[in-house]
């Protein structure tokens, strides 16, 4: 017997249905059929067998029942048999069993409380199953459930007015094609075990507070759909293993939530679209290669965290947000070769990465005011770019140990911004060598600051840095053999200096330094220790001062 949670019901019904979001999330809910199903049905009873022996001329069978608490109880043995079932009233109960081929089944139940299980060992069967009745938040839905066993069959399950479970408890074969369509509120459709290859899912909810699992998925090239439509949406992928799996899901409304608790295996394509506010697409574990993962949130206050980043190579991620006050975080990429791309337009979002491996390759843009970028390194060959438009924001860009990674950094229009560009980051004793810094802003009151290892030279490195407008600032240390810097300053009262408003330091032998800056009042104070070392300093403007001392 389903048992809803008395105190969400209670809770419910007293406040309506649009301000149920104080009640408890979980559904404290057991979900089975009595197998003595026929002792508990007290008025009519029908129990149905029939085989078939020529495939050419199955049975057919026709079973009609009106009124509360009837009971069906069908078994089709053989291939091309034709059942039809339709139980008007409430409390019905209807158990099928189907060994065979070919066979063609439809049920309907018209009211609260039915009940259908159905178990399916053959190929090429189709069933369809309807229940349409009055449930919802303050009654007892209806429950189907279906076992199958076997290739290329067609499920169809629609369930109306809200309050309705529907159970995938084990699914075992190839080319199965499954179609759940729920209407109304806190309607359940959970996807126990799936084992199998080419398998089609298709799922679609519409109405408030609607839950969808995947506890078990094992297969290759299997397509899963789902789409929610309401607010308070839930959706569980528990475990999906297996290779060339395409998932797809669609959520609008508001305070929606995705989990993603295990995935693993190669070529997945996995693409998330969540439209509304204060959404949460959450993963927990993708290990894998070559998988495509794609999400999209429109709205405010929406969270995308990767918790235990992804595991593997060749990965490709894309992340979008559009809105205020989002958040999109990661745990550890671990691999090589993996692409991230990530984009947000609004104000005051948040991101942060990191990376380890060779390779990787990760693109941020940011559009909007007081917008945050944190994009940390460990690696060689690694290509991080971060791009941030309006004024107040912030970029920080962390190599820990590595070489040949190219770091660059673009604000565009605006003024506040700051960049924070370091290796060897926190430990300054660790060399990292022959990386590309570039870094252009465009705008008013910008400051930069770049370091590079200070206790153990870093070498070979080339440092590129543009800015245009007025009152920017530059803090420089450096250490190492071989480095290139090339500093470009237009505007007015602009500094090149060192960390806390110091000199700028460059320590090292055959360093190259070239600074221009154009406009008025501008300043350049630093010290260089150094063998066979390149200064270059061109200020175009009035009253502007240099300062550089050589040791």
């Amino acid at each position: 017997m389903l048992k809803k949670s008395l105190i969400t019901c209670a809770v419910a019904l007293a406040l309506g249905y649009g301000n149920v979001a104080v009640a408890n999330d979980s559904k404290d809910t057991s979900h089975s059929i009595t197998s003595d199903f026929m002792a508990n049905a007290q008025q009519n009873k029908v129990e149905i067998s029939q085989k078939s022996i020529n495939p050419a001329n199955g049975n057919n069978a026709t079973v009609e029942q009106t009124g509360n608490i009837n009971g069906a109880q069908l078994a089709v043995e053989g291939d091309d048999n034709q059942l039809s079932s339709v139980q008007a009233g409430d409390n019905n109960l209807q158990t099928t069993s189907v060994n065979g081929n070919s066979n063609h089944i439809a049920n309907n139940q018209n009211g609260s409380d039915a009940k259908t299980q159905i178990e399916i060992a053959g190929n090429a069967n189709m069933l369809a199953i309807t229940q349409e009745g009055a449930a919802g938040l303050g009654n007892i839905g209806s429950q189907v459930i279906t076992t199958i066993n076997g290739d290329d069959n067609l499920i169809s399950i629609e369930q109306g007015d809200g309050g309705h479970w529907a159970f995938i408890r084990d699914l075992q074969g190839n080319e199965n094609e499954i179609n759940v369509l729920q209407n109304g509120e806190w309607g359940e459709v959970h996807l126990n075990s799936i084992v199998g290859d080419d398998n089609e899912i298709d799922v679609e909810q519409d109405g408030f507070w609607n839950i969808a699992t995947i506890e078990s998925l094992q297969g290759e090239e299997n397509e899963i759909d789902f789409e929610q439509v309401g607010d308070r949406n839930r959706l569980t992928i528990e475990a999906l293993s297996g290779d060339d799996n395409d998932i797809k899901v669609e959520q609008i409304g508001n305070s929606n939530n995705i989990a993603l608790t295990s995935v693993s295996g190669l070529d997945h394509s996995i693409s998330v679209e969540q439209r509304g506010n204060d959404n949460k697409l959450i993963s927990s574990d993708i290990t894998g290669n070559e998988n495509d993962i794609r999400a999209s949130q429109v709205g405010n206050e929406n969270i995308v965290e990767l918790a235990a980043g992804i595991n593997g190579n060749e990965n490709n991620v894309f992340l979008e947000q559009d809105g205020s006050t989002n958040t999109l975080s990661s745990g550890l990429f671990a691999g090589n070769d993996n692409k991230v791309s990530a984009e947000q337009t609004g104000f005051a979002n948040q991101l942060q990465f990191d990376i380890q491996g060779n390779n990787n390759e990760l693109n941020v843009t940011q559009s909007g005011n007081e917008n945050t970028a944190y994009l940390g390194v460990v690696g060689d060959n690694n290509t991080f770019s971060a791009i941030q438009e309006e004024q107040g924001n912030n970029t920080h860009i962390a190599n820990f140990n590595g070489s040949d990674n190219n770091f660059q950094t673009i604000q565009v229009a605006g003024t506040g911004n700051h960049a924070t560009i370091q290796t060897s980051y926190p430990d300054t004793s660790l060399e990292t060598s022959s990386n590309n810094i570039q870094l252009s802003q465009t705008g008013s009151d910008n400051d930069t600051s770049i370091t590079l290892s200070s206790v153990v030279p870093s070498n070979d490195n080339s440092i590129l840095t543009s800015q245009v407008g007025n009152l920017n600032a530059l803090d420089l240390m450096l250490e190492g053999t071989g480095n290139s810097v090339d500093i470009a300053q237009i505007g007015d009262m602009n500094v090149v200096a060192g960390i806390d408003n110091g000199a700028f330091l460059l320590a090292g032998n055959d360093l190259s330094l070239t600074i221009s800056q154009t406009g008025t009042g501008n300043l350049v104070e630093g010290g260089m220790s150094q063998l066979n070392g390149d200064v270059s300093v061109t200020q175009v403007g009035d009253f502007n001062t240099t300062t550089i001392t050589q040791k």
